[in-house]
């Protein structure tokens, strides 16, 4: 909102869209979400002050809470739409200037900006510095008379029949204004409630097998490899694949990660226009090769064969939240699909054979999980994914060592139709 407030100097936009929140009875009124376009122009709001962070931020979202975008909306949206109408309660309360909640927002912008994961934070060259945020009472013209309500501008926030109810009354005086902070905090975890109850599939197609849905994505990300649960036989329905040479590259011991070496630095044209800077052995360079070339065709009788490692595809340790840098791999390769539509992908989800098994295959599962919804969410049809986890199983080295491990601790994917 900060972004989007500065966008207009002339045009107090966070004001007016505060001011239509609460005038739509937000945030209280939860069914307004069902009964106008707040949600589906909430949700657009965020993807242009998001940009190209949007996909990811919203992948993100989904792989942690297991809700997936309904239609038009998104948890984002329904978390704006909720937070727009606490900020208009707060402007209302304090009787804000025009451009007052611009201005308290920017008085803790190195804050706020401190708080943006780095997956949806928007570039900006400002040294983050932490300030106290301004009092309603130093806010230029906070206090004074009640401004008059201000008409948003045309198409801003539109409802879709009817006019809109008339705003809520003043709250409380004497609630502090740094309880905004809380407040929002909580309108956060009701927005995802909210969006769970409209967006949740209680029976989502992920795979093809119901049994191989994990349980709780949210309980899933905060579990570790080596966490102790009691042991679980957990078996693969696929036969074993046999190792295949290994890339080179090089094990991170401060990152724990095995680095991939992508070969010499190459251009990708692709047949819609689209160049991708890959690397001449990378995972999209392979993805490519199998997908344009007639000769390569799908094996639907051994499917360990024509797997491909994802080799700049990684997660939060533990967890599967994908790391910043994963973001350009998995939009080179919903690039690659989108000049093959009729191709459709699996991934698969591997860890090492530290650990509870069932853990790891929960893990396993839930990051396979990640990478699909990470192409779903920039653009490419649900239809063509499937995901997959396997567990401690198939690896590529042994787990004797950390450098083996690392290359275990991977997501691989496979054309099952081109």
């Amino acid at each position: 909102m900060l972004e989007i407030g500065k966008q207009d100097g002339s045009t107090d936009v966070i004001g007016h869209l505060a001011q239509e929140a609460v005038a739509a009875g937000l945030p209280e009124n939860a069914e307004v979400l069902l009964t106008t376009d707040w949600a589906s122009r909430c949700s657009t709001l965020m993807q242009d002050a998001l940009g190209p962070a949007y996909g990811m931020t919203l992948h993100c979202l989904s792989a942690a809470t297991g809700i997936r975008p309904v239609e038009d909306t998104t948890v984002l949206g329904y978390t704006l739409a909720f937070t727009l109408g606490a900020l208009g309660k707060y402007a209302s309360r304090y009787e804000l200037p025009a451009f007052g909640l611009l201005h308290w927002l920017q008085a803790q912008e190195g804050e706020i900006l401190q708080a943006v994961p780095a997956y949806s934070r928007v570039p900006s060259t400002q040294q983050l510095v932490k300030r106290e945020p301004l009092a309603p009472a130093t806010i230029p013209g906070a206090g004074g008379v009640a401004q008059a309500p201000v008409r948003a501008p045309e198409g801003l926030m539109s409802r879709k029949g009817g006019a809109a109810p008339a705003p809520f009354g003043r709250a409380n005086q004497s609630k502090p204004h740094h309880m905004m902070r809380w407040q929002l905090a909580g309108l956060l975890v009701v927005a995802l409630g909210l969006g769970y109850v409209i967006g949740h599939d209680p029976e989502p197609p992920i795979t093809k097998a119901k049994a191989e849905s994990p349980a709780s994505t949210v309980a899933l990300i905060q579990r570790t490899e080596t966490d102790a649960a009691p042991r679980s036989n957990v078996t693969s329905v696929e036969p074993k694949a046999a190792a295949e040479p290994l890339p080179p590259g090089h094990y991170d011991p401060t990152a724990d990660t095995y680095i991939y070496d992508t070969g010499q630095p190459t251009t990708l044209r692709l047949a819609d226009g689209t160049t991708l800077k890959i690397g001449a052995t990378s995972t999209e360079s392979q993805l490519y090769k199998f997908l344009s070339d007639p000769s390569m065709q799908v094996d639907s009788v051994n499917r360990t064969k024509g797997w491909i490692n994802c080799d700049r595809i990684y997660f939060e340790k533990g967890q599967a939240i994908l790391t910043e840098g994963s973001g350009e791999q998995l939009r080179n390769i919903a690039s690659i699909l989108r000049a093959f539509p009729a191709a459709r992908v699996k991934f698969g989800g591997y860890t090492d054979s530290t650990g509870n098994a069932l853990t790891n295959f929960q893990l396993s599962e839930s990051r396979a999980k990640a990478a699909m919804l990470a192409l779903s969410s920039i653009g490419i049809d649900m239809k063509r994914l499937e995901s997959k986890g396997y567990g401690g199983k198939f690896f590529l080295t042994t787990n004797a060592t950390p450098e083996g491990r690392a290359m275990n601790r991977r997501v691989s994917l496979r054309v099952i139709k081109k």
